[in-house]
């Protein structure tokens, strides 16, 4: 039985590689086969999280095919284990199916994923798109210090972004840390001596009517 915290843990950790290391570094490379996942970005960004790729079939060479051929593939590779560790690749296979379910459905109620998937929305709709890796929960992305709040979700209340009770949020906040919270914005700087400038120039050209009138 411990196989299943230690696969869930495991899930969580693997996305939050997969995502940044391939699908982000390698994918930025435009001959890539993972650069459709900038794509996905891309259309993201234009349709304000929403992405019609996720209404096609899930197979194919498309920004979904990209999430569906790793998660088979890993899926298969992870069969030979059952033997040995049963409960552990059960978690791994059920992992990897509800990453492509959360996803998918993100993609397709953005009003549902601004709710309960804010780390993932964040992601998204942040100026930086490289925090906020994972996608089901944001338990790595608090591990390896990139969950990022960006202030436009409704910010999970607790560092496993689960709904609990309130007595048992109390309890996991005491114990694993507040959730993230937004950076406060930073006010734009004034350059020393700018209103003077700008006060001297203003004078400059209230005064050039009255030259032009004397002359």
């Amino acid at each position: 039985m411990i196989g299943i915290p230690i696969g869930l843990f495991a899930v969580n950790a693997t996305e939050w590689a997969m995502h940044k290391y391939v699908l982000h570094d390698i994918g930025r490379n435009k001959q890539s086969y993972w650069h459709q996942h900038w794509i996905h970005h891309r259309d993201t960004r234009r349709n304000d999280f929403y992405d019609p790729m996720y209404e096609t079939f899930p197979i194919g060479f498309h920004q979904q095919g990209t999430e569906t051929f790793p998660l088979i593939a890993s899926s298969i590779v992870m069969a030979p284990l059952f033997p040995i560790a049963p409960f552990f690749t059960m978690t791994m296979w059920y992992g990897a199916f509800n990453y492509w379910r959360i996803h998918r459905k993100s993609h397709l109620h953005p009003d549902w994923a601004r709710e309960n998937l804010s780390w993932h929305y964040d992601h998204h709709v942040g100026a930086n798109q490289d925090t906020n890796w994972c996608v089901t929960r944001p338990w790595f992305d608090y591990v390896m210090g990139t969950r990022k709040p960006t202030g436009q979700s409704t910010i999970e209340t607790n560092r496993l972004g689960m709904k609990l009770p309130k007595s048992v949020e109390a309890l996991v906040n005491a114990v694993l840390g507040e959730p993230a919270k937004p950076a406060p914005q930073r006010k734009a700087k004034k350059r020393p001596g700018y209103e003077g400038a700008a006060k001297k120039r203003a004078a400059t050209v209230a005064a050039a009517p009255r030259a032009a009138a004397a002359v």
